[in-house]
């Protein structure tokens, strides 16, 4: 799937769980920050996005992944992440400027951090790799 028909029905899925247009969407904007949504909206995104794209997303999927790239290594230290998790997280979401996942970051703000594309790379990873 083009980034086009993911980008075009993710803001359609926006639109739905936050009532509005919005005519002005780019890949850049934080979901959290600068579109206004909560954590409830992010549930209900979610769901929409699952049923229209026939995928399942794990929000929590980037801290998985990191983990089991770290190994034995801490990820979270005192409810920070650690550095040699935030170069995970830098690698895993390139669309996240590097000068937003710096160190001392706390664990309850990485959701806060993710943009349009970062939605959008999920959303292909998922449909790339099917279970």
């Amino acid at each position: 799937m083009d980034d086009n028909t993911l980008f075009d029905g993710l803001r359609e899925c926006l639109e739905e769980t936050l009532g509005r247009r919005l005519p002005d969407l780019c890949q850049t904007q934080r979901l959290v920050g600068d579109l206004g949504l909560d954590s409830l909206d992010l549930l209900d995104l979610v769901f929409r996005l699952e049923k229209r794209f026939s995928v399942r997303i794990n929000l929590k999927g980037f801290e998985a992944r990191t983990q089991q790239a770290l190994g034995d290594k801490p990820m979270v230290v005192d409810g920070h992440y650690t550095p040699e998790a935030l170069a995970q997280f830098k690698m895993a979401m390139p669309c996240v400027p590097p000068s937003e996942l710096a160190d001392g970051l706390p664990v309850s703000q990485l959701v806060g951090l993710f943009r349009v594309k970062t939605f959008m790379n999920m959303i292909s990873e998922v449909l790339s790799n099917p279970l």
